[in-house]
């Protein structure tokens, strides 16, 4: 029985932060759209792709926007890989021109970006530099957790972000985002074995 109350409580709580999780990822989303950033699905909630992995061309755009700094109008195929037919290419290129990239012979626009590569574009772009270390990552994630856009405890650098998570980190880099926490509304039959539980 005490397992089978277990059970259930998990899945409320498992199912609480989900819901949680999500609703600040759109808040998020629909925060940044207000800032230009990225295009306003605010009465299309699922066009986000919240759940998405993100490509290296479409995180240089987020990147550019999210610096404020002058994205060019033309492309002069400075990427082997990207052609000045390619929307991407103006921002790739606009980001070499501000020093956010390397000046490497192609530029993998459709690779996914991972955790750590999104984190280091997005700080780059606010201009917040990261603490001294040896460990590159490790700096821009201390300082991250410092400035609470993510955060504190374990980071996994190389696992591939999702749209919801780049959303979420940009919008916590302005000091204006404020997250507004969600009622969340149970049946009243769930509502009473929640509370039932709880009394035990």
């Amino acid at each position: 029985m005490k397992k089978s109350l277990l059970t259930v409580l998990l899945i409320l709580s498992l199912s609480a932060s989900a819901f949680a999780y999500t609703e600040h990822n759109i808040q998020s989303a629909n925060f940044i759209a207000g800032k230009w950033i990225i295009n306003d699905n605010s009465t299309n909630i699922a066009a986000y792709n919240l759940g998405d992995h993100i490509t290296r061309r479409e995180m240089l755009k987020v990147m550019m926007n999210l610096s404020g700094k002058t994205v060019a109008s033309t492309c002069s195929w400075k990427f082997s890989d990207m052609k000045s037919s390619d929307w991407g290419c103006k921002y790739a290129e606009s980001a070499l021109t501000e020093g956010f990239i390397a000046a490497n012979s192609t530029f993998r626009p459709d690779d996914s970006v991972t955790l750590i590569e999104a984190l280091k574009m997005i700080m780059q772009a606010k201009g917040i530099e990261r603490d001294e270390n040896t460990d590159w990552r490790a700096g821009y994630v201390s300082k991250g957790q410092s400035e609470e856009i993510v955060d504190a405890g374990y980071f996994e650098y190389d696992v591939k972000s999702t749209r919801g998570w780049i959303f979420s980190t940009s919008a916590r880099s302005y000091d204006d985002f404020v997250y507004e926490e969600p009622e969340i509304e149970l049946e009243p039959e769930i509502e009473e074995l929640f509370k039932s539980l709880l009394d035990l």
